[in-house]
């Protein structure tokens, strides 16, 4: 082969590869950027700070949204107690937020710990009175009666109770045994219970998955959410899915991020930092066929985030906050020396609600120009 006929093949080839590029890219959307928040609310962005009550508090959980409210449990020394947050309550806590500029919004300021109203009518929604008395003993309370059980740890101990899930049939309660806490978890144990109080199951949490297989909770199983329509999948603790055709629990791949309602993966949305360019979300129950149907591909560019936001340097972290069917939030931290005033942190709040191939990024940023 002569110098020519090198150097024209070479050309093709190079030519071929841009090609492919150019076409990879054109296949995908890249998200739109505006600095701010939107300059209104949504169903997506209140659910997004429905989410963050109780971030500062870990015993929070939400338990139902009814009548336009929320009924929330915290765990508070022994025993819980429940409280509600109206869409007004919750509104009134961030709206200020949306006319504050782009440098000074700060969503982790507003005060999540501010309770909503107590709930007076515990009847209405099934919840029970759930106190650890002396030596351990567990006292639940329903419109049925009271009883009382011994827990499986040391009596001289008082566990941390919680109410993780409700409904009109029965009850999950999580108990953490703190008693040979090292640093790591603690011990916890999941009681499920009858609103009657006629039977009860109570096993460790390490223990769910292989019980719930067994079919040893086939009575307890509408506790979990649905991650389907049709109710054949359900959502467990932490990255767990059951299915139940197959009577299989699977977890999501330590790689990929689990939405907070369970119905949606973010392919490698666990990597830190995230990967820069496209971006694919899949619902459950295509992810654990194996296909390749996608509910959202979009990509981003953590270097035109950082432009707009005035954080100029390579991209440090890049890790998903927040994730649910039609909103993601992206924390990035860029690099910036002592000397610099170009690193930052910049978040991406990504609102799917419109457009799940071209969604808009609403970008906040925090200079690092201070220094403690």
């Amino acid at each position: 082969m002569d110098k020519k006929s090198f150097i024209r093949r070479l050309l093709m080839v190079i030519a071929f590869m841009l090609a492919l590029t150019s076409g990879e890219k054109s296949k995908y959307e890249e998200v739109i950027y505006k600095l701010g928040l939107p300059q209104e609310d949504s169903p997506a962005f209140k659910e997004y700070m429905r989410n963050q009550i109780g971030t500062n508090h870990a015993e929070d959980t939400t338990l139902t949204f009814q009548d336009h409210a929320y009924i929330m449990m915290r765990s508070d020394e022994g025993k819980v107690k429940y409280y509600k947050y109206t869409d007004e309550h919750l509104q009134r806590l961030y709206k200020e937020q949306f006319s504050h500029p782009y440098e000074k919004i700060d969503l982790y300021d507003i005060d999540w710990l501010e309770e909503g109203t107590i709930v007076r009518d515990q009847k209405k929604y099934h919840l029970p009175d759930i106190v650890v008395g002396d030596k351990s003993i567990l006292k639940v309370k329903t419109t049925s009666g009271e009883t009382k059980l011994k827990l499986p740890v040391p009596k001289n101990t008082k566990p941390s109770v919680g109410l993780a899930a409700v409904n009109k049939e029965s009850m999950l309660i999580e108990i953490e045994d703190y008693s040979e806490f090292n640093g790591n978890d603690p011990r916890t144990y999941l009681l499920f219970i009858k609103q009657d109080l006629s039977t009860y199951q109570i096993l460790k949490k390490n223990e769910l998955n292989a019980t719930i297989e067994s079919g040893k909770l086939k009575d307890y199983l509408a506790l979990f959410p649905k991650v389907t329509a049709d109710g054949s999948y359900l959502k467990l603790f932490d990255k767990y899915i059951y299915e139940k055709q197959a009577n299989k629990v699977t977890e999501i791949k330590k790689a990929d991020d689990l939405s907070r309602d369970g119905k949606y993966v973010y392919l490698n949305g666990k990597k830190n930092p995230l990967r820069n360019g496209v971006q694919q979300i899949q619902a459950v129950d295509h992810y654990l066929k194996g296909d390749h149907q996608y509910v959202a591909q979009f990509r981003i560019d953590f270097k035109k985030i950082g432009d707009k936001a005035d954080c100029t340097d390579a991209v440090e972290s890049a890790e998903i906050d927040y994730f649910n069917e039609n909103y993601v939030v992206i924390d990035i931290e860029y690099e910036g020396g002592f000397l610099s005033a170009s690193g930052g942190r910049a978040s991406a709040y990504i609102d799917l609600q419109q457009s799940k191939k071209q969604p808009t990024a609403y970008l906040t940023s925090e200079f690092l120009d201070n220094w403690d």
